[in-house]
């Protein structure tokens, strides 16, 4: 692992052999010293487990959109775009996808001391003594976006970099939340993480659907009581169903606002996910992510975006550029008479 970056710190475009054989394609965003920065598109579409694998690197999973389902050393659980998981070298892990294909993730790979230096502590929890599941919060999701949409920019390795420790701190001050806080034995346990694994893929799966969702509906689809299934997610995951699902819709209004142009206002995009208002959506984006949307778009804007938007500057500027002489001799003074 390591090795530096190449000429002007930019590396490449590279298609991972391993993962083309799951159905998708990868591009390298940055190579440096004990660290590996790997954007992943997985295309896969079977929804029974995929597998075995066996994990060869230390390093952490973020998710940008979609969902699947991870089997790791036995321990199911479901990644979307509110977290991912960690990577330990020698687990065996398999994987499918319930709620369809068209899977991105970022994948952080780091060398064994700066992975020992944050992940080293395992998440005490009852009967879950390898948990790898993570969950982030609103901050942390809009640096992993803002790092991805950094590298696409074509953003130097040293800010790159930064970037990514940054980051890197981020997911560790989450790590571990996804424990299981109730009582009851292993079987209790397992029917518990399915519940919750099961609502994920349904949040999913219906994206779209997401501000006219009831959670009687939602209880319907994963057969179970609105009061249980309350119970339980929160139980398992940390959160409420109401703070996944104003997550979700969060993170869909990021995706719209990174694809650059004009696109739609805030006030059509309050509208299609749900919220009540211009000024809800403002104030649910910045307590989740820490900042408004008009920043969002900002951060998160495509390069074609960024040259649009300094393409009048450079014209004001050419315009008031100095006229040059005929003659560097010429004197710009003349004397009267």
């Amino acid at each position: 692992m390591g090795g530096g970056t190449s000429a002007g710190g930019r590396v490449p475009t590279r298609w991972s052999e391993a993962v083309r054989e799951r159905r998708g394609a990868g591009r390298t965003l940055l190579r440096t010293q004990g660290l590996t920065v790997t954007d992943i598109h997985c295309c896969e579409d079977r929804t029974g487990f995929v597998g075995p694998g066996y994990e060869g690197m230390y390093g952490v999973a973020l998710t940008r959109a979609g969902g699947y389902l991870r089997r790791v050393n036995g321990e199911e659980f479901f990644v979307d775009v509110t977290g991912g998981y960690l990577l330990w070298p020698g687990d065996e892990h398999h994987i499918a996808h319930p709620a369809g294909p068209g899977d991105r993730s970022t994948i952080l790979q780091v060398d064994m001391r700066l992975f020992a230096d944050r992940f080293d502590r395992r998440p005490a929890a009852p009967h879950r003594p390898n948990a790898r599941g993570i969950a982030l919060d609103g901050a942390a999701d809009l640096r992993h976006r803002a790092l991805v949409a950094a590298a696409h920019r074509g953003t130097d390795a040293f800010e790159l970099t930064e970037r990514t420790h940054a980051l890197l701190d981020g997911v560790a001050a989450s790590a571990g939340q996804w424990t299981v806080r109730g009582s009851g034995g292993p079987a209790t346990v397992r029917a518990h993480r399915k519940l919750a694994a099961d609502a994920c893929a349904a949040l999913t799966a219906r994206t779209e659907h997401l501000p006219v969702l009831t959670l009687d509906e939602l209880a319907r689809t994963v057969g179970a009581s609105p009061h249980h299934l309350s119970r339980v997610f929160r139980a398992v995951t940390g959160r409420t169903l109401t703070a996944h699902r104003n997550q979700l819709r969060v993170r869909a209004v990021l995706n719209v606002l990174a694809e650059g142009g004009p696109g739609p206002g805030l006030r059509a995009l309050a509208a299609t996910y749900g919220f009540a208002d211009q000024a809800h959506l403002t104030r649910v984006v910045r307590q989740y992510t820490g900042a408004v949307p008009s920043s969002v778009r900002r951060q998160l804007a495509p390069v074609e975006s960024v040259r649009r938007q300094l393409a009048p500057v450079e014209s004001v500027r050419r315009q008031l550029a100095p006229i040059e002489h005929e003659s560097s001799t010429r004197s710009p003074y003349r004397r009267p008479g």
